[in-house]
């Protein structure tokens, strides 16, 4: 389109650092908590880049990120319906679903928001931060 309305149907969220404050650093593992909740009416997807080239991290395991349209079926959720993704050189143990590979590049996560409802807009939301895991 030739204008982009006040509520685009995407949004692009970042982090730099971690709930601490701390730089996120290669070779670290680190979570983020989804909400059950979260204000989104289509779907949400975390897709983790090298923060030195910008691009796809491509692994063995060929996951670049993980998203509620596609990967929801095979994600372990918690108990109140959210859901804990991991990032980093190796997955928890027992989180493999849950876990983009990070493969020692220093990770940058970007959540990828479509549709966002009027609580996204309004603010009223609070996205969770990232973690550091170890």
């Amino acid at each position: 389109p030739k204008k982009v309305g006040p509520q685009p149907a995407t949004q692009y969220l970042f982090a730099l650092a971690d709930a601490q404050g701390n730089e996120i650093e290669a070779g670290k593992t680190y979570s983020f908590t989804m909400p059950a909740d979260a204000p989104i009416k289509e779907f949400w997807s975390l897709i983790i880049y090298d923060l030195e080239t910008w691009a796809f991290i491509y692994t063995p395991e060929s996951r670049i990120g993980l998203s509620s349209a596609i990967d929801m079926k095979t994600m372990k959720k918690n108990k109140d319906g959210s859901i804990t993704l991991y990032f980093g050189p190796e997955a928890p143990k027992g989180q493999e679903s849950n876990w983009i590979p990070t493969a020692g590049k220093k990770p940058f996560p970007v959540l990828r928001v479509y549709g966002g409802t009027e609580r996204f807009w309004d603010k009223s939301w609070t996205m969770p931060d990232i973690e550091l895991v170890k």
